[in-house]
């Protein structure tokens, strides 16, 4: 049997997860079965020897076609940066869910297209934990680190994304006396004290 997928009665465009679930079920039913007398025993216990090598054969299958599905992805992620459509490069990231160097590598130009340097950073870092040969991700970090070290960068765009967008406080929905939610509690901090210290007079 030269698919794999046969023997376990899926489609080759099967994911993982349906892989397992059959390869359980399979399993557990050829060792029940084996000890079974006749053909039907026989049969069982030539499937369980074979169910190891077909399940194997399978996930390598899976492996190289997922792989070749994220590379085209990634390069219409590739394409959609370079035409500027940044909410479009992110939501394709996103409908990837093989998290690998690659995608953070990605991830951090978008955040760095949007001046999101720290975050931007945290990416790059990711990708080299994950494949820390790759020259790419490397020379990348490494200007990226000369560049927020410089005075071309403004202050408030080496906050996080959660902090700042482009400088401007988050609109939480919640009023503010000051337009900072920080600087309030520093007030609301200095005024308590106050009352404190009058109440002990």
């Amino acid at each position: 049997m030269k698919n794999p997928f046969e023997f376990f009665g899926l489609d080759s465009n099967a994911d993982r997860q349906t892989l397992d679930q059959r390869y359980n079920q399979l399993k557990a039913e050829f060792k029940e079965k084996r000890f079974l007398e006749g053909e039907e025993g026989e049969l069982a216990a030539r499937n369980l020897g074979y169910i190891e090598i077909y399940y194997q054969e399978a996930i390598d299958f899976i492996s190289r076609r997922d792989m070749g599905n994220n590379e085209s992805m990634y390069v219409r992620v590739e394409n959609l940066i370079k035409s500027g459509d940044l909410s479009g490069a992110q939501h394709a990231l996103d409908e990837i869910s093989s998290r690998d160097g690659e995608w953070h590598y990605l991830q951090s130009i978008i955040y760095y297209k949007q001046n999101w340097f720290l975050e931007s950073k945290k990416q790059l870092e990711f990708a080299m934990s994950m494949e820390p040969q790759n020259a790419k991700y490397r020379n990348s970090y490494d200007k990226l680190t000369k560049i927020m070290a410089s005075k071309t960068v403004r202050p408030e765009d080496l906050r996080s994304r959660e902090e700042s967008t482009h400088g401007q406080p988050i609109n939480t929905g919640i009023p503010t006396c000051t337009g900072n939610c920080c600087c309030d509690m520093c007030i609301a901090n200095t005024c308590c004290n106050c009352m404190s210290s009058c109440m002990h007079c």
